[in-house]
């Protein structure tokens, strides 16, 4: 009995460590393969997430890309000031908080109705 608990234990100890250097070494490389990284690219689909890159002149400096949890090619799309939309991004605004010259933004279809609201709330007010 106690010669499986150790077998158990060391197992577990094993898998942990191997999940932890995996974590460190590749990233989130685990949402590739993890039911929630899969179900949450199915929620962004739905909710109309996206990255918009036109807010400014992008410099190509490629900090977006570098910071990108699931190295998705933002750089590229900023480039042509073409919005980001892709099932592998989470929504984590990793990319939007590293652009220097705040090119780009996080929105989806619920924030773009907020925005068109409030914008037409203040025109009315004014």
């Amino acid at each position: 009995m106690i010669s499986k608990i150790e077998s158990y234990k060391y197992l577990s100890a094993e898998l942990l460590m191997a999940m932890f250097f995996w974590i460190v070494f590749t990233g989130r490389g685990y949402c590739y393969y993890c039911p929630l990284g899969t179900v949450l690219g199915l929620i962004s689909k739905i909710a109309g997430q996206k990255i918009t890159t036109n807010n400014s002149k992008c410099i190509q400096c490629g900090k977006c890309s570098e910071t990108c949890p699931m190295s998705i090619d933002i750089k590229s799309a900023a480039f042509y000031g073409k919005d980001v939309v892709d099932i592998r991004c989470v929504g984590c605004g990793h990319c939007v908080d590293a652009c220097p010259t705040k090119t780009l933004s996080y929105t989806t279809k619920v924030l773009s109705i907020l925005k068109k609201r409030a914008e037409k709330a203040s025109i009315m007010h004014t």
